[in-house]
């Protein structure tokens, strides 16, 4: 089972394969699959300290994105609610885990972020190789102004990734839904949607990772 694991694994997490700069979606993860990647990645996640989010992965409710290889995934809260006072204080209420393949990053005011800024880690790929995992802490924020944001945390105590969160629906997946679209030249707009009644958005971009 260990290695069954491992080898569907490399669908979303796998760092052998190249995205293609098309201008169409990512395609939706079956959730079957999403739940067993989930499970290999939580293993890397559950051994990094002090996180300024701590997030108890619901496995079950994983949900994510893939093309030729390389995916995004998140792992929502357990237990998440849409009412929590932790919205009103930093570092915000735990909302997700988000683990994207080698190769991915966020885009901010226009340029990829240095993957220097965000944490990762690396699982066993099915050929006994190390794959490296780009991994987030999601978080949901409330502030003063009445408005609300999503927090994306990588190595530093301040939030790396700060978007608002409006009203919007998505594809239904509850308590979270992701899709990347508008996916053009490497780079495209990640939705996360929460309880199919909120929505919020940032930029993301792939380049395929130097061969090793």
């Amino acid at each position: 089972m260990k290695k069954l694991m491992l080898a569907v694994a490399a669908v979303a997490a796998g760092s052998w394969g190249a995205a293609v700069a098309a201008a169409e979606d990512l395609e939706v993860l079956d959730a079957q699959i999403a739940q067993t990647v989930a499970q290999v990645l939580m293993e890397g996640a559950e051994k990094i300290e002090e996180l300024q989010v701590k997030v108890e992965g619901d496995l079950e409710k994983s949900c994510g994105v893939h093309r030729d290889r390389v995916g995004i995934l998140l792992v929502p809260q357990k237990d998440i609610k849409p009412e929590n006072e932790a919205v009103n204080a930093d570092p915000g209420a735990p909302l997700a885990h988000m683990f994207m393949s080698e190769g991915f990053t966020l885009v901010l005011d226009g340029k990829p972020v240095d993957t220097a800024k965000l944490r990762t880690f690396s699982v066993q790929g099915p050929d006994g190789n190390d794959m490296k995992v780009i991994y987030l802490t999601l978080a949901a924020r409330h502030l003063d102004d009445d408005s609300w944001h999503l927090y994306g945390y990588g190595v530093d105590e301040k939030p790396l990734l700060d978007v608002a969160i409006g009203e919007g629906s998505g594809p239904g997946t509850e308590p979270l839904a992701l899709e990347v679209k508008e996916f053009d030249d490497n780079a495209g707009t990640a939705y996360v949607t929460i309880f199919d009644r909120f929505q919020s958005n940032f930029k993301v971009a792939y380049k395929e990772p130097a061969q090793k």
